[in-house]
């Protein structure tokens, strides 16, 4: 039984009435509501108990997320425009987010999925709140800045911002991976005008934890967007750099630096688009072309010596017109990486194909078929091991096409390779997974 701890105070009517007055006299505020959502249930009906998921979002899903999202997660974002004067804008967004990485009851608490909440001291366990029915909610502040449009004088048409924020992010939609990613806490001017392209520049930091210390790393981000063609090239380039204070250097803390690059090319294709990545990363951001942060995390010292110091990866994805009701969204990527340390002869690599082919049967039903194979060395492996996935789902959406949402499908699912015969204890290669979900976005 939940209890309500609120207070009623009466001395503080008047004021409540003076307030709810002022409101209801002023012209409403428009203020802009947008965000992102998904939920669901499933089951494994061979082997009983919730459905086995592969993939995160942390972590990315490379053999495809449909029927591979285990969590509930959502993101509600409130903005406004706060001036306009002139051809002057100022206005300001922010934005929450909710995660519960166990489908869990009712009642979840914002308690933290890796809060501990019990310890056995004996058997030198501990038990997390991502293991209780009734824990594992966790709310997080990840955007909250301002932006001034049109305020130097000298750069007519760009951005200027501060504050935290998702920063020109870009993703692979079916595989929930980010290659760019580069967010958190910073200040920049986007979108100058630059001969035939659009320049941007930002200055975001990253703070890693170093023993009983925490060690800021900045990261100076430069991108230049200009068409091609009928295509557009995007060359961006983060250069991360340990922050290290005076008392953090005298006790020898690493302050390693690095580089992350990328080179995207966005073509329309097939009466979609079609976007061709080539990455490469080093040192302090050594992680970035093969983890799923693309330029989020910069290291002044690795984590531990299977950290990559370098990665390089190859993307290729888009989403297409097939003729008639059919759509294809489809990823390619190979990527590989070199460990600080010699933790495995072979280097770490990933090869991820996947293809979700979709027919819509009229303008709110569809079905999706999501086909999914990845082969992968983790640095911590001594072998690389394989995952292959089916999954097909029935859709109905607020319209037809691959992008319509909200949608509500039912899917069923099915995984093989060494990976899945390595889940839970007794493996679920080929076990049948059922499942409901919700997918939104406004």
């Amino acid at each position: 039984m939940m209890q309500n701890n609120k207070r009623f105070f009466p001395n503080k009517l008047p004021l409540a009435a003076a307030v709810t007055a002022a409101i209801m006299a002023t012209p409403a505020i428009a203020v802009d509501f947008h965000g992102y959502a998904r939920s669901g249930l499933s089951t494994n009906t061979s082997s009983g108990g919730e459905q086995t998921c592969f993939g995160s979002g942390a972590n990315g899903h490379f053999v495809g997320r449909l029927a591979d999202e285990c969590d509930t997660y959502a993101e509600l974002a409130f903005g406004d425009q706060l001036f306009s004067q002139d051809g002057k804008t100022f206005r300001f967004d922010s934005m929450v987010s909710y995660e519960a990485i166990n489908q869990g009851n009712d009642y979840q608490a914002f308690d933290g999925a890796d809060d501990v909440n019990g310890v056995d001291f004996a058997g030198e366990e501990t038990t997390r709140n991502n293991g209780n029915p009734y824990s594992g909610g966790e709310v997080a502040v990840r955007q909250l800045y301002v932006s001034g449009t049109n305020v130097i004088e000298s750069l007519p048409g760009a951005t200027l911002w501060a504050g935290k924020r998702f920063y020109k992010r870009h993703d692979v939609h079916q595989l929930d991976l980010f290659y760019i990613n580069n967010s958190g806490y910073g200040a920049g001017v986007e979108n100058i005008q630059a001969g035939a392209g659009q320049f941007s520049a930002a200055w975001i930091n990253f703070d890693k934890q170093e023993s009983d210390t925490i060690v800021q790393n900045n990261k100076l981000d430069l991108r230049y967007a200009f068409p091609v063609g009928e295509s557009t090239l995007t060359l961006a380039g983060i250069y991360g750099m340990a922050d290290l204070t005076d008392e953090q250097e005298a006790a020898g803390i690493m302050d390693e630096d690095g580089f992350f690059g990328t080179i995207e090319l966005s073509s329309g294709f097939m009466g979609g688009f079609n976007k061709f990545v080539l990455q490469y990363a080093t040192d302090s951001l050594g992680e970035a072309a093969f983890a799923n942060q693309g330029g989020n995390a910069s290291l002044n010292a690795p984590y531990y010596d299977g950290t990559l110091e370098k990665s390089w990866r190859v993307l290729n994805h888009g989403v297409v017109k097939l003729g008639g009701p059919w759509e294809l969204g489809y990823s390619a990527l190979y990527s590989k990486g070199e460990t600080y340390g010699p933790i495995n002869e072979e280097e770490p690599t990933r090869l991820s194909v996947v293809a979700r082919p979709i027919y819509n049967w009229n303008s709110v039903t569809s079905t999706a078929l999501e086909i999914g194979y990845e082969d992968v060395h983790h640095p911590y492996n001594d072998e690389e091991t394989d995952l292959q996935k089916v999954a097909i789902a029935q859709q109905w959406s607020a319209g037809p096409g691959y992008w319509a949402r909200p949608v509500i499908r039912a899917y069923a699912a099915a995984f093989f390779g060494d990976q899945a015969e390595a889940a839970r204890s007794e493996g679920i290669d080929g076990d049948i997974q059922i499942g409901a979900q919700i997918e939104a976005w406004w």
